[in-house]
């Protein structure tokens, strides 16, 4: 009895520590089950992309924490819900905070989202969202750089055309421009605020 019993414990333990496992795979990667995926530390970097007003380089945000998020302005759940929980999550910082913070917002559907269209969309944040994008070859390598899946899918006979299936993380860089970490679009608004006060405190 005493070794079934044994047998029962490590059977469970060891269940429990494959499912430790698998979810923090799931979490500190960047594309879905089935993609190939790299490490995080092997993505990141400064890219250059084009903005409302012009030329927008991640570089002219060292100083700042950068929270990244890949979408599209046609999406209808996961860029709005995301970007919400980031909205939620800047409400917690302090003013001083929230001053050291950029969301960058990159469209990956550059095809019809126009400079036009960023800009108004730009324009409903106050300032403290940045909305690029770029010609298709540039995004498919910025998002390469950043381990990012997106893939354009048919919709017959809608008026839209296509829809994106798209990874819906936000990327969290920190304050000299380094990709930390990746962060489910199932994040909190408290546990978004609380990575992004860890990019703004110092190493020691």
């Amino acid at each position: 009895m005493k070794d079934r019993n044994y047998t029962k414990y490590v059977l469970v333990a060891f269940f429990l520590l494959m499912t430790g496992l698998i979810s923090l795979f799931a979490l500190t990667t960047t594309t879905p089950i089935g993609v190939t995926v790299e490490p995080i530390y092997e993505l990141g970097g400064d890219f250059t992309a084009v903005g409302t007003d012009g030329e927008f380089s991640l570089s002219e945000l060292h100083g700042s924490a950068v929270v990244m998020y890949f979408g599209f302005l046609s999406c209808t759940e996961a860029c709005p819900d995301s970007i919400a929980v980031y909205q939620a999550a800047r409400k917690k910082l302090t003013p001083e905070e929230r001053e050291q913070v950029k969301f960058v917002f990159i469209s990956v559907d550059p095809e019809r989202d126009t400079p036009e269209k960023l800009k108004q969309f730009e324009s409903f944040f106050n300032g403290h969202l940045i909305v690029v994008t770029d010609t298709v070859d540039n995004i498919e390598t910025l998002t390469k750089q950043y381990g990012v899946y997106f893939d354009l899918v048919d919709l017959e006979g809608s008026a839209l055309q296509y829809t994106v299936d798209h990874s819906s993380r936000f990327y969290m860089v920190d304050t000299e421009g380094n990709l930390v970490t990746a962060m489910s679009h199932s994040t909190t608004p408290n546990e978004l605020a609380a990575k992004i006060r860890q990019l703004l405190t110092p190493t020691e």
